[in-house]
């Protein structure tokens, strides 16, 4: 009888426990479902701020005012205000402070309130407020623009394209076009290279004048070498200050294959003397275009040359073979199929200015590239060229150890804008972060 009377009191002390520890388990479940709403809360308000931040950095070039606009759209899409859950809208605050290396941040703050459930009826607390921030930088930019202004860019349409295009570009990166953080620099390339504009800020009158005044009434071959090491200098022609993290970017546009080669070589059998020398053939190997007149190889005295005026002079060179730097042997020079797709000395010169390229790479430049149609015999863009030089994922030597570029591609003048915006996007994310 003792043992059933001993049983009897612990079933009734487990119900007094059950009937103390309910409650309590009510209250803790209420301040899980409270709190995790919050959590949950937090974690979406944190990714709408992070991607209001971006918007407004990225499109910080039209304006403070315009930025917040498109900051607090781009909240509004990463965050929806639910009823029941949300006491009131969320509240924006979007701010453009510097840093100590005057670097550009945009600020971004939210604040939500939502409703309670338990912890109203414990606490009295009918809401909770819940905040989260984002920090956009805006790095610094090193940039030169690398444009074609070779003979066929007036066939195709390029030369009255080119100008519109590269000035909608630059006006994403020259906020209120009075820009002192970024440098840029316009470099164009033809038989050989010239700097319209050298490194400078701010930029966007000079680069909008520089494209409108391009000369297109001069016949030039492709240098495509000549222009990437003119662009490579510009770039590595400002120092970075201590403390900076610049980002170093090279634009190279182009229509057509590299053509001309520079080098030091014996110009008659007879002498030991190495005679600085550039040398070309025809666009595409189309002889009747006129540009070489009726021989394949046209030797230019490198001195006299500029793509802005085609100041160009012939040399008298007997010169017979060239140091094809690809193949490491001597090649021929009196190959009518010089430029053609896949000949030896088209190829050289696509090697040179791919070797060019990749310096810039090792000096931690990234590269965009952009080609455009067809070479006016109908001679397909060299893709995998504008690739490597980018160092596109998709090119054939890709080093992902390297600044990874891009390489993009308009059909026609009329896609010219579209691709360079295209670019600019690439760039400006990589920029903001």
């Amino acid at each position: 009888m003792g043992q059933v009377r001993t049983r009897r009191k612990q079933r009734g002390q487990i119900f007094l426990l059950l009937a103390i520890l309910i409650p309590v388990l009510i209250v803790f479940a209420g301040f899980a479902i409270d709190l995790g709403l919050a959590y949950i809360t937090k974690t979406t308000l944190s990714k709408a701020v992070d991607a209001a931040a971006l918007a407004a950095m990225r499109n910080l070039s039209q304006g403070q005012n315009t930025a917040k606009t498109i900051a607090q759209n781009e909240f509004n899409v990463n965050y929806q205000t639910i009823p029941g859950r949300d006491a009131s809208p969320p509240v924006l605050s979007v701010t453009f402070p510097t840093d100590a290396n005057n670097d550009r941040l945009i600020d971004v703050n939210a604040t939500a309130t939502i409703n309670t459930y338990f912890l109203r009826v414990l606490s009295g607390r009918s809401t909770l407020n819940v905040g989260a921030f984002a920090e956009a930088i805006r790095n610094p930019l090193h940039m030169s623009l690398v444009l074609d202004i070779s003979y066929s860019m007036t066939k195709n349409g390029g030369s009255g394209a080119l100008a519109g295009a590269v000035q909608n570009f630059i006006a994403n990166f020259d906020p209120q076009n009075n820009d002192t953080t970024d440098w840029v620099s316009m470099v164009t390339f033809g038989t050989s290279s010239s700097v319209p504009v050298s490194m400078t800020q701010p930029f966007k009158t000079k680069i909008d004048s520089a494209a409108s005044g391009i000369n297109w009434g001069v016949v030039n071959w492709t240098n495509s070498q000549a222009g990437l090491t003119s662009g490579q200098t510009q770039i590595e022609s400002i120092p970075v200050p201590a403390g900076q993290n610049v980002i170093k970017v090279a634009v190279f546009f182009t229509d057509g294959w590299p053509n001309i080669v520079e080098d030091k070589l014996k110009c008659s059998s007879s002498s030991s003397t190495l005679t600085d020398v550039m040398y070309c053939g025809c666009d595409t190997g189309d002889i009747s275009l006129g540009l070489c007149g009726n021989t394949p190889v046209q030797f230019f005295n490198p001195s006299s040359c500029s793509s802005s005026n085609d100041t160009c002079s012939t040399t008298t060179c007997k010169a017979t073979t060239f140091p094809d730097q690809q193949t490491g042997v001597a090649e021929e020079l009196n190959d009518v199929t010089w430029c053609g797709a896949g000949s030896t000395k088209a190829s050289d010169a696509m090697y040179r200015a791919i070797q060019v390229a990749n310096n810039m790479h090792a000096n931690k430049t990234y590269v965009y590239s952009i080609g455009m149609g067809t070479a006016i015999t109908g001679q397909p863009i060299a893709q995998d060229f504008l690739r490597q030089v980018a160092n596109d994922p998709s090119s054939s030597t890709f080093n992902p150890n390297q600044p990874i570029g891009e390489a993009v591609f308009a059909s026609d003048s009329t896609e010219l804008t579209q691709v360079f915006q295209t670019i600019a996007s690439k760039i400006l994310l990589r920029l903001s972060k």
